[in-house]
């Protein structure tokens, strides 16, 4: 497997990063306090997936020699989770204007190419021990997964993560 979850999320952060929020693909909250400014780690929390088609076959689709392929996959909805933590010194409003960015880049732009259905954002909340304000966010996105189908032993060997903006 190729990791393409990972690799989604992965872009989510790379995405957040070019529109100015300081974002990691994982981090743990002991690491945070190590930030100068608010930052938003970025995990997948949640897969639902429902059936593609009759036995997840989806279609044709012409492969780069020009020959059609089968297509399988399945629809899936991808739950996008980040939690936005600010220094103590930045105070809520850092956490506050930090997660409004991220969730106003995701309704806008989608998450890394796959358009989201719904974006929620928790209350900020101070966490003592670790001395840093945290505010989560939720985006909830509609996409594909392909298989990638290995034609010589006619098994699913790996899949990729696809979405279409609108």
């Amino acid at each position: 497997m190729s990791g393409a979850l990972n690799t989604w999320r992965t872009a989510v952060a790379e995405q957040l990063n070019q529109n100015g929020i300081n974002a990691a693909s994982a981090m743990e909250s002991a690491r945070a306090p190590r930030w100068r400014e608010a930052a938003a780690a970025v995990s997948l929390s949640g897969v639902a997936c429902a059936p593609g088609g009759f036995q997840d076959y989806l279609g044709l689709r012409e492969g780069p020699d020009g020959r059609s392929r089968e297509v399988y996959g399945r629809e899936a909805e991808l739950t996008l989770s980040l939690d936005v933590f600010a220094p103590r010194d930045g105070g809520e409003g850092a956490c506050l204007q930090t997660a409004e960015a991220a969730a106003e880049c995701l309704v806008c732009q989608g998450a890394a190419g796959l358009p989201a259905l719904e974006v929620r954002m928790g209350r900020v909340e101070f966490l003592e021990q670790e001395g840093l304000y945290r505010l989560p966010v939720t985006c909830r996105c509609k996409a594909w997964l392909i298989a990638r189908l290995d034609e010589e032993a006619g098994t699913f060997t790996d899949f990729e993560v696809k979405g279409r903006l609108k």
